[in-house]
């Protein structure tokens, strides 16, 4: 004889925080290509922004006009105009003197691209979402996501303006707060515009893997020791810390050099000392890698993964593996490739933070309960 037992399943509601979007009349093709282009147009600022800091450009636009800054400098009168308002900046005294108007127009450039990017992602966030708003296809859930993008984006502007502002009274350096603070900024707004896409992209919320739900705290772990990786690769651009040792692993002839730790207050040492500040880069970068790494053998090794948790397991470990050699690349090398290789190991990073926010989110289904 033969008894059958039941297995269904019954979802239980998903919290707040795991179902993005409710289903219903979201015309959500459009809205997914909406987002798709949000996603893109941060991709492309950041790397001309990465540009931008590394050639040294980024303080050569000494005012900041949301409108009227839109038009650049056209006749040779507004370029000398714009030049002078240069040469009477901390840079060009203690920096650049001497710069002919030419090399002036090639930094020129680069912020000025910058600044023009940063309008039209604050554009596609704001037109797209006031004519979903209007046409009454966006959820609740959707308008929430929707503001909280805006604000993120008007935040970036904003900060991108104070971290200038920094650079230009006496020493002609941007904070390294700052510039922490508008890259993560940048990374937050392309983090909500991927987890909104994402959930756009499937119709309903799946149950959740539940023999992979030990899975889960752990990427979110590594996802937050991921963003204040990146917050400390902005600390070590902003006080050109990648330049104090160039070998690895070893940092000099030394594990740990003299010298570091060595500022008081104590807690200086891991923001404002450019040494303690690549020691730290460094093993964080090493652990994060290695941590992955020791989680995916687990997880494959113990089959627990649906298969669209393999691929995106997958993803991650390919490029922490990747990045991970672009850093100690762009240590040996920074000399050689001051622009090109800190350039491809920041967009790796979002690279990175998008397949481990990927991976996070297919982890994130609903969980259910078994009744016999």
């Amino acid at each position: 004889m033969f008894s059958l037992k039941s297995t269904a399943t019954i979802p239980i509601p998903a919290s707040s925080a795991e179902v993005a979007l409710a289903p219903g009349k979201v015309s959500s093709r459009s809205q997914i290509t909406w987002l798709r282009c949000v996603c893109l147009s941060v991709v492309v600022i950041l790397v001309v922004g990465g540009i931008t800091r590394l050639t040294g450009s980024g303080l050569s636009m000494v005012d900041w006009r949301p409108i009227a800054g839109i038009l650049p400098p056209i006749t040779d009168n507004q370029w000398n105009d714009v030049f002078m308002m240069y040469q009477a900046s901390p840079e060009y005294q203690k920096v650049n003197l001497g710069m002919s108007l030419s090399d002036f127009k090639f930094i020129f450039f680069w912020e000025y691209l910058h600044r023009i990017l940063g309008r039209i992602v604050g554009l596609l966030c704001l037109v797209p979402y006031l004519y979903f708003l209007i046409r009454g296809k966006l959820s609740s859930r959707m308008k929430v996501f929707g503001l909280t993008l805006i604000a993120l984006v008007v935040g970036q502007g904003l900060m991108g303006w104070y971290m200038v502002k920094s650079g230009l009274v006496n020493n002609p350096e941007v904070s390294q707060y700052r510039l922490a603070a508008h890259l993560s900024l940048a990374f937050s707004v392309f983090g909500l515009a991927w987890w909104m896409m994402l959930s756009l992209g499937r119709e309903e919320t799946p149950a959740r893997n539940q023999q992979a739900r030990w899975v889960r705290p752990w990427v979110l772990g590594f996802l937050g020791l991921l963003c204040a990786q990146i917050a400390y690769g902005a600390f070590v651009s902003g006080m050109k810390a990648g330049y104090g040792y160039n070998t690895f692993p070893m940092m000099g002839d030394e594990w740990k050099p003299e010298g570091l730790f060595g500022l008081t207050p104590y807690w200086k040492n891991f923001f404002e000392d450019k040494f303690t500040v690549q020691f730290i880069h460094r093993w964080m970068g090493t652990v994060l890698t290695a941590g992955l790494l020791i989680l995916g053998w687990r997880a494959f090794k113990s089959g627990v993964l649906n298969k669209i948790q393999i691929v995106r397991m997958k993803w991650v470990l390919a490029l922490v593996g990747f990045q991970f050699g672009l850093g100690v690349s762009t240590i040996l090398l920074i000399v050689e490739y001051q622009v090109s290789l800190p350039v491809i190991h920041q967009l790796v990073a979002l690279f990175l933070f998008a397949a481990l926010l990927g991976l996070v989110h297919s982890l994130s289904g609903n969980p259910v309960r078994e009744s016999a």
